[in-house]
């Protein structure tokens, strides 16, 4: 790790050394931890330490990078210069007015690092594992999944002003417990790897496995669901990037087009973007630099704002929202800290106020089907239940749903009061966690479209 006096020293060296119009880098430096198992034991223990350099100059409308995994000052050289050639050669860009500039800015500080974290070791994951496959051996069933640790710093400067620095720490951890008949999930999230319960998370998908065992046929149909957090979450996760970012609306590609303003969703659905919640990955800034500001998508059911970084901001006039992506970026800005507001129920009470229902787990393989539409197509997985008359009966075959996601927030019935962080498994590239805090749901008419055999 370089720490922030290198970090700014390599981003003030080649905006001394730039002769383009205006210039950013960004560095980027991240030690990352990974240990897997299956079959009750660890076959994977890996680490990754590794340096991204990304430098882009501009020279009119024209916006050009390249990136280097060096730090010598030749290879620096070496790569601006490689920046300004492709710079050079791109068509002009007439949206594009300028890279952010520096003033006042509003950077709230975010609880993003817990040395816990950075001293975890390998030792630490494994015998942190020990403990996930001791239980499955207990109940004679096998245990699969990952543990994973990791800090990054970032740091972003550009030839307006601005120049910061940020270290950040995760942890991640997930669970399948596997039978012959059955499977069950669970999994945790933070940025203190000392939130992390390894032991409760086996526990969990233990319990859904044994709650499973033999699962029955049910016919595709429309029926009332209940969607643990881990479900919702993906849920979100697709509305998201349907429609919750400017570069999808202005492109005429989101579903919020003509609808902001408007009632979009059960009255109780809030949903906002906030970077400084202590419960969920806060980080203070963007990948431009810009301090990242909450933001309300939706509101008491009314679709409200935004997610902007300083192209699409610049193009209406506005002020970016602080949800640029690193470079190079097709996306456009995104959110990437949901967060839900919770209800007034319980993942209990929603189930024993349930005649006849579906309880499900977690989704996967999940598709876009119609994205004007927000139609998403996936399946069930790892503990699906019937739920009859207020008590969950026994486990179900999986089910594949295709379904508005519009349509089911406004088909809600209950929301939990409890809500959870479901992270986005990091340990797999660069070190940059991302997650949402959502509650439980309970929804009328989801459709199940068809179903499987297993």
């Amino acid at each position: 790790m370089l720490g922030k006096k290198k970090i700014l020293d390599l981003i003030g060296f080649v905006l001394r050394q730039s002769r383009a119009d205006q210039t950013e880098v960004l560095v980027t430096c991240f030690t990352s931890y990974l240990t897997r198992y299956a079959n009750n034991y660890i076959h994977q223990n890996v680490g990754e330490e590794n340096l991204s350099i990304t430098i882009r100059t501009v020279i009119g409308k024209r916006v050009g990078i390249a990136s280097t995994n060096h730090s010598a000052k030749d290879k620096l050289t070496e790569t601006l210069s490689n920046a300004l050639a492709i710079t050079k050669l791109q068509p002009e860009n007439p949206d594009f007015r300028t890279l952010p500039f520096a003033g006042k800015k509003d950077y709230r500080s975010a609880p993003t690092f817990f040395p816990s974290t950075a001293a975890f070791s390998p030792q630490a994951r494994a015998d942190a594992i020990r403990l996930v496959t001791e239980v499955a051996r207990e109940a004679g069933v096998k245990s699969y999944g990952s543990f994973t640790t990791g800090t990054s710093q970032i740091g972003i400067g550009n030839s307006l002003g601005i120049m910061v620095y940020n270290q950040a720490s995760d942890a991640y951890c997930n669970v399948v417990m596997m039978g012959e008949s059955s499977t069950g999930y669970a999994e945790t999230a933070s940025r203190d790897v000392r939130d992390i319960k390894p032991v409760k998370c086996a526990q969990v998908a233990r319990d859904k496995l044994l709650a499973s065992r033999d699962p029955i046929d049910i016919p595709a149909g429309r029926y009332t669901v209940i969607l643990e957090p881990p479900a919702v979450s993906e849920m979100l996760d697709f509305l998201n990037y349907l429609g919750f970012g400017a570069k999808t609306y202005q492109e005429g590609r989101s579903f919020l087009k003509g609808k902001l303003g408007s009632k979009i969703a059960d009255e109780r659905v809030t949903i906002i973007d906030d970077a400084y919640s202590k419960r969920g990955f806060a980080f203070p800034f963007d990948f431009e630099g810009m301090p990242r500001k909450r933001i309300k998508l939706v509101e008491d059911g009314v679709a409200r704002d935004l997610a902007y970084d300083s192209l699409t901001a610049f193009k209406e006039g506005k002020e970016s929202t602080g949800h640029a992506l690193a470079q190079p970026n097709y996306m456009g800005p995104v959110a990437v800290n949901l967060v839900m507001k919770g209800g007034e129920s319980s993942l209990e009470q929603m189930i024993k106020s349930t005649p006849k229902g579906i309880l499900v787990t977690r989704f996967h393989y999940t598709n876009t089907v119609e994205p004007m539409k927000t139609i998403i197509t996936g399946m069930t997985r790892d503990g699906t239940f019937l739920v009859e008359n207020g008590s969950v009966a026994r486990g179900v075959k999986n089910l594949r749903f295709t379904q508005s996601l519009l349509e089911a927030l406004n088909s809600i019935v209950d929301i939990s009061r409890k809500t959870a962080l479901v992270g986005g498994g990091a340990g797999y590239g660069g070190r940059f966690a991302v997650g949402s805090i959502v509650p439980a749901m309970k929804i009328d008419n989801f459709n199940f479209s068809s179903a499987t055999q297993f």
